[in-house]
């Protein structure tokens, strides 16, 4: 059965490092859930760690795309059209738009503190107390968050998040993520949103920001925050601490990787044998 308005979901990875199969099993939950509901998927490369980024893993995720037979309705068809028109670098001004929005509201606050240092009761800093300048270069930007917050998020399950004051601006002038990540997805209409668990808190943070701004529609989204995958050590995969050195194409195919996300998913596997056969599973359609 059709959503009753376009659904569009995103494949949105960092080119930090090459894909791991967490990253996979993402790619293919979102493409599955947009596709099985006659929606469109956009690929949205997160790109806005200059610092980090380096060509062969934009490449890799084009190559992994691909190797996959994963197709996208919004987004660069390949590296050059990323950096040509689609990189993050090219919306700075939404980002800006957002945070001059809640500075101009007075919702958040200069900050002087390291990420590892807390100088207040309960793990909150004073520096909401202290009024440091906010245009200074070597503050952050924290917003601010009233005691005991709970958000509700429009989960598969029903989720309350409990947050607390957090950065949305970097020291160094940077929008942090839970802004660039919101602002684009406001931008770009997306609807539905699949993520790991251990997002969780952005979901709810930026569930928060959203409520703030003059045209909220963030909330609206709906969230399918999956189980993570880990190693043998019961840790979650993760790019920054280098699971992947080189392309997870070299020792994995693509018709294994689908295999492996249906065993995750615990799909019958002898139902469940391709892309093509799990576009009609029950646990993906969307009811009206």
């Amino acid at each position: 059965m059709r959503y009753l308005f376009e659904m569009i979901t995103r494949i949105a990875p960092t080119p930090s490092g090459f894909l791991h199969k967490g990253n996979v099993f993402n790619f293919l939950l979102n493409w599955l859930w947009s596709k099985s509901n006659g929606g469109k998927v956009m690929l949205r490369i997160d790109d806005a760690d200059a610092q980090r980024k380096r060509i062969d893993y934009v490449e890799d995720i084009f190559r992994v795309l691909e190797a996959l037979g994963l197709d996208w309705d919004i987004g660069p068809s390949g590296p050059e059209a990323l950096e040509q028109s689609w990189s993050q670098r090219y919306r700075q001004e939404l980002y800006e738009f957002v945070l001059q929005e809640l500075m101009n509201a007075q919702f958040v606050y200069a900050c002087s503190c390291s990420r590892t240092y807390s100088s207040g009761i309960d793990g909150n800093c004073i520096c909401k107390t202290l009024r440091l300048p906010m245009e200074a270069e070597q503050f952050c930007l924290k917003i601010k968050v009233p005691e005991n917050q709970i958000i509700n998020i429009n989960d598969q399950r029903s989720l309350s998040i409990a947050i607390k004051d957090f950065i949305v601006r970097q020291k160094d002038g940077s929008s942090a993520y839970v802004i660039s990540s919101l602002a684009d997805d406001v931008h770009f209409g997306i609807t539905h949103v699949v993520r790991g668990e251990d997002l969780l808190e952005s979901t709810a943070r930026q569930i928060y920001i959203d409520n703030l701004l003059s045209i909220p529609s963030f909330s609206n989204v709906n969230f399918w925050h999956h189980q993570l995958l880990v190693n043998e050590r019961n840790i979650k995969l993760s790019k920054s601490a280098g699971v992947q050195s080189r392309s997870i194409l070299v020792e994995e195919t693509p018709d294994k990787m689908i295999k492996d996300f249906i065993h995750w998913m615990n799909w019958d596997h002898n139902k469940y044998q391709c892309l093509g056969d799990c576009l009609t599973h029950p646990d993906l359609k969307i009811s009206t």
